[in-house]
């Protein structure tokens, strides 16, 4: 038996008591990011989305979430993978107001400002350029503010004419109103078939789910992979 050790149990009255050093508590290290794990999409960056909130002018209100995916795979020039497909978008509807009478056409305007990532939500700053209304069969193009508007529906306009009795009355001369305000319109038109225009409600935007929208990033974006 060592010296230390007949010290030590003469100290302990002949018992040995053996304290095991125990390593401290480790705590879990929060995920680091690094220079390396951020990547810069430039202003102009076009990213498609597809639509999986239904939308529609005449249900949804301003503030209503509004949910999408990437159609698309985002990449860099070089190739280099950014955001892969089926990366989650979520935005907001910012403005929407439904199509009135006469020939008032439903607006909407969406801002989609954050991508889902394994980090989390990160933000993101874009402008929805155009959006597929499959509804109408058509695809509505947005202004400097990412508006979309329905438009107008000349099948229908012409069809509420002959309703009001014009159309029946004038021989082959048939004209197709295509534009133009409802003022401008009023001097050709007379009795019934001016009626029937002023019954005719601009178009709605109906977006059911997979409708595509597109948008463009307004600035640089950066991204933590």
């Amino acid at each position: 038996m060592g010296l230390a050790l007949g010290l030590a149990l003469g100290l302990t009255g002949g018992n040995l008591v053996i304290h095991a050093q125990q390593d401290p508590p480790t705590r879990p290290r929060a995920y680091a990011i690094t220079p390396n794990d951020r990547i810069t999409l430039p202003a102009g960056t076009p990213l498609t989305l597809e639509l999986l909130t239904p939308i529609h002018t005449r249900i949804n209100s301003p503030g209503d979430e509004v949910v999408a995916q990437l159609r698309e795979s985002v990449r860099l020039a070089d190739g280099t993978l950014v955001l892969p497909r089926g990366t989650e978008v979520r935005g907001t509807i910012e403005a929407i107001s439904p199509a009135k009478m006469p020939q008032r056409a439903a607006r909407l305007q969406m801002v989609f400002d954050a991508v889902t990532t394994d980090l989390g939500q990160q933000q993101i700053a874009a402008v929805v350029v155009s959006v597929d209304d499959i509804g109408n069969e058509a695809r509505l193009r947005a202004d400097r503010d990412g508006t979309v508007s329905g438009g107008r529906s000349g099948r229908r306009t012409v069809q509420n004419a002959i309703n009001g009795g014009w159309l029946g009355g004038i021989g082959s001369s048939i004209i197709i109103l295509s534009g133009g305000s409802g003022a401008a319109a009023a001097g050709t038109l007379g009795g019934g078939a001016l009626g029937g225009v002023l019954l005719t409600r601009g178009n709605d935007i109906r977006l059911p789910q997979g409708t595509i929208i597109r948008l463009t990033l307004t600035k640089p974006t950066t991204i933590a992979l």
